[in-house]
C-alpha cells in the first residue's frame, strides 16, 4: 500500500499541497475529470479502430484526426482544465476569477467537442462546424477566465509564465483549428493543408499542453516524489524554449522570414522538451521516496515515451522520413502526454475525493487514508497495461505491423478501462 500524501491547507500563497481555502467547490474540477475519462475511454476505443490506419502512416485521415482530438482535446485538455481550477489557487495564491464561467466553459466545451469529433469521424461537415463553434466558444471562455486569474496574481514565477504562455497558445491553437475545419469543407488551403496541420499539432502539444505540464509538474513532481534539491533551471529553460519555438513556428506558418524555415522551430521545441525531461530526471534522482507508487511509475513511463517521441521527431523532419515514421512520432507524443496526465490523475483525484468527503471527519472518527480509497494492485495492472500498450503501439506503428498495432491498442484500452473504473469507484466513495 502506498503512503498517503500529507494534507496541508496553506495559509499563505505557495505550492505546499493540493488543497486551499481559495480553491473552487469540488464540483468544478470533478465534472472536468469525469468528462475527461469519458473522452479517454472513447479515444482508447477509437485507437483500436484506427490502429491499422496508424500502422500505414495515415495520420492525416479524418477518422484518425478525430481520435487524436479525443486524446488531445477530450482527455488531456479537459483534465488540464479541471486540474488548473484546483492547482492555480494553491500554486499562485489566487482564486479562479469566476467559478460560474468555469462551469459555462465546461458546458460549451464538452458537448461541442463531442459533436465536432462525431462530425469529423462520420464526414458530417455541418455537425463538425457546429461542434467546433461550440467548443471553440468554451475555450474562449476558459482562456479569458484563466487570463483574468493570472492577471490578478502577484506571483510571477516559472509556473505563472508557463501558464500565461500556454493560455495564449491555446488561443492560437483554436485559430489554427478553425482554419483547418473550414478547409475540410472548402479546401482553400490546397497543398498547404499538411503544413497547417503540422503547425496546429505542434502549437497545441508544445505551446499549450507541454507548457502547462512543465509549469504544473515543476510543483507537483517534487511534492509527489518528496524531492528536494533538484533546482529549477531546466524548467525555466524549457518554458523559454517551448514558447520561443511555438512563436517561430507560428511566424513561419504566417509567412515570416525565410530563415525561420522548419529547422529553427524544430530545434527550439526539441530543446524545450529535452530540458523538461532533464528537469523531471532531476526530480526523480533527488527523491526521498525510493519506492515509486503506480502513479509515479506511470509518470516515469510517460517521460520515457516523450523521450522516444523526441528522437522520432528529430528523424521525422529529415528528408528520409516516411509517413509511417511521422505518424509514430505523433503517436509517441500524444500517448506520452496522455500517460503523464493519467499518472497524475492517480494522485490528484483520490486526494480531492478524500479532502472533500473525508477531510472534515479526520480526527473525529476513523477515516481511510488516501491510498486506501482504491486498489493499488489494480492501479499497478492499469499502469502496466497503459505503459506497455502505448509503447507497443508506437513500436508497431513505426514498423508497420497492422494486426500487432491493433493488439497494442487493445492492451492500452484495457488499462484505460481499469483506471476509469477505479476513478468511477472513487467518485462514489462517501463516509
Amino acid at each position: 500500500m502506498t503512503a498517503a500524501a500529507p494534507v496541508v491547507v496553506p495559509t499563505r500563497p505557495g505550492p505546499v499541497g493540493l488543497a486551499s481555502a481559495k480553491a473552487p467547490p469540488f464540483r468544478l474540477p470533478g465534472e472536468h475529470f469525469a468528462a475527461a475519462f469519458v473522452f479517454l475511454a472513447a479515444g482508447a476505443a477509437g485507437a483500436v479502430a484506427v490502429a491499422p490506419d496508424l500502422a500505414l502512416g495515415g495520420y492525416p485521415l479524418p477518422r484518425v484526426i478525430a481520435v487524436a482530438h479525443l486524446f488531445a482535446l477530450g482527455w488531456v485538455t479537459t483534465a488540464i482544465m479541471g486540474a488548473l481550477y484546483q492547482f492555480v489557487p494553491v500554486a499562485l495564491g489566487e482564486p479562479i476569477r469566476s467559478v460560474r464561467l468555469g462551469h459555462a466553459a465546461f458546458a460549451l466545451h464538452v458537448p461541442g467537442l463531442a459533436l465536432f469529433v462525431c462530425g469529423l469521424a462520420f464526414d458530417a461537415s455541418a455537425v463538425m462546424l457546429a461542434g467546433a463553434g461550440t467548443f471553440g466558444a468554451g475555450i474562449l471562455v476558459f482562456t479569458g477566465n484563466l487570463a483574468a486569474t493570472l492577471w490578478r496574481s502577484a506571483r510571477r514565477d516559472v509556473t505563472w509564465w508557463a501558464l500565461a504562455g500556454a493560455d495564449a497558445f491555446l488561443l492560437a491553437t483554436l485559430a489554427l483549428g478553425i482554419l483547418l475545419a473550414g478547409n475540410l469543407r472548402s479546401g482553400y488551403l490546397g497543398g498547404e493543408r499538411l503544413a497547417a496541420l503540422g503547425t496546429h499539432l505542434h502549437v497545441a502539444l508544445a505551446g499549450w499542453v507541454l507548457l502547462v505540464v512543465v509549469g504544473v509538474a515543476h510543483r507537483l513532481l517534487p511534492m509527489f516524489l518528496l524531492s528536494h534539491g533538484a533546482g529549477g533551471r531546466f524548467a525555466k529553460a524549457s518554458v523559454a524554449f517551448l514558447a520561443a519555438g511555438s512563436v517561430t513556428l507560428l511566424a513561419a506558418h504566417g509567412g515570416g522570414p525565410a530563415a525561420v524555415g522548419r529547422w529553427l522551430p524544430a530545434a527550439l521545441l526539441a530543446t524545450g522538451l529535452a530540458c523538461f525531461l532533464a528537469q523531471a530526471r532531476q526530480f526523480f534522482r533527488h527523491r526521498h521516496r525510493p519506492a515509486l507508487d503506480p502513479g509515479m511509475r506511470l509518470a516515469a513511463a510517460a517521460l520515457a515515451l516523450l523521450a522516444a517521441g523526441l528522437i522520432l521527431g528529430l528523424v521525422a523532419i529529415t528528408s528520409w522520413s516516411t509517413p509511417r515514421g511521422y505518424t509514430a512520432y505523433v503517436v509517441a507524443l500524444v500517448l506520452g502526454l496522455t500517460l503523464f496526465v493519467a499518472a497524475h490523475a492517480y494522485k490528484i483525484v483520490p486526494f480531492l475525493v478524500w479532502y472533500h468527503r473525508f477531510g472534515r471527519l479526520a480526527g473525529r472518527q476513523p477515516v481511510p487514508r488516501v491510498a486506501e480509497l482504491y486498489s493499488v494492485r489494480a492501479a499497478w495492472l492499469a499502469a502496466a497495461l497503459l505503459a506497455g500498450g502505448a509503447t507497443a503501439l508506437v513500436a508497431t506503428v513505426a514498423s508497420g505491423q497492422e494486426d500487432a498495432a491493433r493488439v497494442a491498442a487493445a492492451l492500452f484500452a484495457a488499462g484505460v478501462a481499469i483506471e476509469g473504473a477505479q476513478m468511477l469507484g472513487l467518485a462514489r466513495r462517501k463516509p
